[in-house]
């Protein structure tokens, strides 16, 4: 009679924690302790995706599978790039869109493989929560008879000790092995940052192996949305009039302003550069086109039936591009002063991102398009720009920007400190000067110490500076750490 054991969870269960610490271990290996993992991230997270379509089973289907795997490899690029925040989040993002198609199969359209991501987030925590205590349970209800496990072991387990011994008398070579056993004493030291790291792994793994078991969940009919209005009192077609009108006038005092000293170049009163005149409306501007921006949508519910609203809204939005524009002239004009940085650098895509935005509004108001159609082709438009600011060497870019104007004064401090993005840009003005603009220490590119640490930008990197190096003008000492 063999011993009697009793799960309540199907085999399904069990199935995940047999891959569960292969995958851990694999991102322990890959990743703890790695100075910067860039291929490693990559590798790891597609590994997960692997995991997570063997365990769905085959209704995934191929298109969908397809379509998870597109979305896992684009979302790696960035970060097989460099490894920096936003790419970390966007290879974040796209295994969670991987298992959304995993979850939605062939069937289903992307909003509904988008929204089975977004409630894998959402549910991610109670699944584990609930796994947990299911594996206790199952473990509480696993039945052995004391009596049937003397019987099964007490005769393999004496007549193997028996054997040992017999051995360790016969054979001098293992006796001396266990001796020198015995005599070592080794201090074990608990790494609590290593197990920390582990668990963590754990945690955010789990749920991409039970998709199968949150399908259902994932996948439940969507509720209808709870609609906000705010009261007649506040916001309605005659406040809506009024505020249209106001604000139009308003906003033409600004916008003649800067077609008169900003665009047309008239000359500023005494005591005040075009440098001040930018710094202080570069970013208070925008924030006011986003404000603006976000009220033109709570107006629109009014514009059926109403040509002078809409009309007064469309002249609103011209003025607001208008406004960007001005922006970005001001920020253009504040950094031919003051040099560029990565802070202008960021603040100029918001400023093109908000312009493009408003652009969008005026065709959606003009051609009567719904207010969704809009919002999924901002935040389109959003994703795509962060996307391609993944491949952009932003320090790189901002030290050939300062070191391109010599007659102007920038911080060389914050140009030594923008990392190894911009050492090639600092040595290749070093060779052209002979000036020396930061102290050698600065200028090297780490090299990856293995495969793990490999990433496509720090390639290029280094390529630029050996070819630098090697050029016969180049009387610099530029390095690379092996």
């Amino acid at each position: 009679m063999h011993p009697k054991i009793t799960l309540t969870r199907p085999i399904r269960f069990w199935l995940p924690l047999i891959v569960l610490p292969l995958l851990v271990v694999g991102a322990d290996l890959m990743i703890w302790q790695v100075a910067t993992p860039r291929l490693a991230l990559a590798m790891v997270a597609l590994g997960l995706v692997a995991a997570a379509h063997l365990l769905t089973g085959p209704a995934i289907g191929r298109r969908a599978a397809a379509m998870g795997w597109g979305s896992a490899m684009i979302a790696a690029l960035p970060v097989i790039e460099e490894c920096q925040t936003l790419s970390v989040l966007f290879l974040f993002a796209g295994v969670v869109q991987a298992a959304g198609w995993f979850v939605a199969g062939s069937s289903a359209r992307w909003a509904t493989a988008v929204r089975a991501g977004w409630r894998l987030l959402r549910q991610s925590f109670v699944r584990n929560c609930l796994d947990l205590f299911g594996f206790g349970r199952a473990a509480t209800q696993v039945r052995l008879s004391r009596a049937n496990l003397l019987r099964d072991w007490a005769l393999p387990i004496l007549l193997g000790l028996l054997f040992v011994v017999l051995f360790l008398a016969a054979n001098p070579l293992l006796d001396r092995w266990t001796l020198a056993l015995a005599d070592w004493s080794p201090e074990f030291a608990v790494d609590y940052p290593r197990i920390g790291f582990g668990l963590a792994m754990a945690g955010l793994i789990w749920p991409f192996l039970r998709l199968d078991a949150m399908r259902p969940r994932l996948l439940a009919p969507v509720k209808p949305p709870i609609t906000l209005t705010l009261p007649a009192l506040l916001l309605n077609p005659g406040s809506a009039l009024r505020a249209m009108v106001l604000f139009n006038l308003i906003f033409a005092m600004q916008t003649g302003l800067d077609l008169t000293y900003l665009w047309g170049g008239v000359s500023l009163p005494e005591g005040m550069s075009y440098a001040i005149y930018a710094h202080r409306g570069a970013y208070p501007l925008v924030v006011t086109a986003l404000l603006a921006g976000g009220f033109a949508l709570l107006t629109q519910p009014f514009l059926a039936g109403r040509p002078v609203l809409r009309w007064l809204l469309l002249l609103w939005t011209a003025q607001n591009i208008l406004l960007v524009g001005s922006s970005i002239l001001r920020l253009d004009l504040y950094v031919d002063a003051y040099g560029l940085t990565r802070l202008r650098f960021a603040a100029l895509v918001w400023m093109g991102l908000v312009g493009a935005g408003l652009v969008l509004m005026i065709w959606q108001i003009h051609w009567g398009k719904p207010i969704t159609w809009l919002l999924a082709r901002a935040g389109l438009l959003g994703l795509a720009t962060l996307y391609s600011c993944c491949f952009i060497n932003v320090a790189g870019w901002v030290a050939s920007h300062n070191l391109a104007r010599p007659d102007q004064t920038f911080d060389r401090d914050y140009l030594c400190s923008l990392g190894e993005g911009a050492v090639p840009a600092i040595a290749q003005a070093k060779a052209t000067t002979g000036e020396t603009y930061c102290r050698d220490s600065n200028l090297f590119i780490k090299a990856p110490q293995d495969l793990r640490e490999w990433g496509f930008r720090n390639y290029r990197l280094r390529k630029s500076l050996a070819a630098l190096a090697a050029s016969p003008q180049d009387q610099t000492d530029v390095r690379m750490t092996p």
